[in-house]
C-alpha cells in the first residue's frame, strides 16, 4: 500500500549513511496486518506490551484515519491493546471511535475461536 512514507523516519546507520525505518505506532499498525512476518499474534502481543510507555495512541489513531483501512484493522488494535492490560482506559477508547459494523478476524486459519463482542473479533480459543 502506498502511504506516502507515512510513520517513516531515519536512523544514523554510519558516519553518511541513515537508515528509514517506521516509527512504534507505525510499526504496531504494520504487524497487527500482518502478524505472521513477525512471528504471529503471540509475538504482535508481547510489542503492544513493551510498547506501553513508547507508543503515542493518538499518533497510532491517526495513522489509521490516514491508512483508510478497507479491513477493520482498529478493532485487532483495540483488542490488543485491551489483551495485555497494559494500557488506560482513555487511550483504549480512541480505538472505540472508529465504526464497528463488521466481524472481524485476530489471523487466518483459526481452528477453534472465541469471540469478543467488544471488539467484534474472533480470536483462538485460548488466547
Amino acid at each position: 500500500m502506498f502511504t506516502g512514507n507515512l510513520g517513516i523516519t531515519e536512523i544514523n546507520f554510519s558516519s553518511n549513511e541513515f537508515l528509514p525505518i517506521t516509527d512504534i505506532e507505525r510499526t504496531l499498525i504494520d504487524i497487527t496486518v500482518r502478524p505472521v512476518y513477525s512471528g504471529g499474534i503471540y509475538m504482535v502481543l508481547d510489542a503492544y506490551k513493551a510498547a506501553q510507555d513508547k507508543v503515542s495512541i493518538n499518533k497510532l489513531t491517526a495513522y489509521l484515519q490516514k491508512l483508510n483501512y478497507v479491513y477493520p484493522y482498529h478493532q485487532a488494535i483495540g483488542f490488543y491493546l485491551d489483551k495485555t492490560g497494559a494500557y488506560s482506559k482513555k487511550q483504549i477508547d480512541l480505538l472505540h471511535k472508529f465504526e464497528m459494523k463488521y466481524d472481524f478476524y485476530l489471523t487466518h486459519q483459526m481452528k477453534e475461536m472465541d469471540y469478543s463482542p467488544e471488539w467484534k473479533l474472533f480470536y483462538p480459543k485460548g488466547f
